[in-house]
């Protein structure tokens, strides 16, 4: 379905208005965050993108988002709440997308769901990787949870917290990705990574 530029505006506005009123009634509990200034990739799940969202709200860092109409429907709200947006896949190696999300690895903080669009859910794919070793910036892996929320029936079960919830964020610390021997080795490092955080949210 094709949405016209008013209609898209108007989801943008309301999207954010929403999303600010919701964020409004949680509690927050965050662990490890880096200061804004530190030049680094955030790396963390597809179904968590809406915690990640409320929880950096103004922070002014770059989302990779995919250039589909779904994509459109998410940049929008996101964009009017203070984000940067890079439009496309970081699998396409040599593409324009490709290279502007390259550009703003380099410019400023970078939010990357390594398991998107389509999964599979929890697998990291290439793309992260290749990103951090080129840009030489580190990866540092965010885990996630909400004490109260709707789980969607979608390939990632996307998670949408309920009002009056806490969402819990620890943040690793950097990987660094500096050659291409490290570069061989970084994707079941990270997913380690991911596994050891997850491990330590609240249940």
């Amino acid at each position: 379905m094709k949405f016209s530029p008013w209609m898209m505006r108007c989801e943008r506005k309301l999207g954010a208005a929403l999303l600010r009123l919701l964020r409004c009634t949680i509690r927050f509990s965050v662990i490890n965050q880096p200061p804004d200034d530190f030049k680094c990739i955030y790396m963390f799940w597809h179904r968590d993108l809406l915690l990640m969202t409320l929880h950096r709200i103004g922070s002014d860092a770059c989302v990779v988002i995919s250039s589909s109409q779904d994509g459109e429907l998410i940049a929008g709200p996101v964009e009017e709440l203070g984000f940067r947006t890079a439009r496309g896949s970081t699998s396409r190696n040599g593409s324009q997308a490709y290279r502007e999300i390259l550009r703003m690895a380099k410019e400023r903080q970078l939010g990357i769901t390594p398991d998107g669009p389509k999964g599979p859910s929890k697998v990291i794919q290439p793309g992260v990787a290749h990103i951090s070793y080129m840009a030489q910036v580190p990866i540092i892996a965010v885990a996630q949870t909400a004490s109260r929320e709707w789980l969607f029936n979608s390939w990632d079960r996307f998670r949408l917290p309920k009002p009056f919830c806490t969402i819990t964020a620890i943040y690793s610390e950097p990987y660094y990705i500096k050659t291409k021997q490290e570069l061989e080795t970084a994707i079941p490092a990270l997913q380690e990574i991911f596994n050891n955080l997850e491990n330590k949210l609240p249940a």
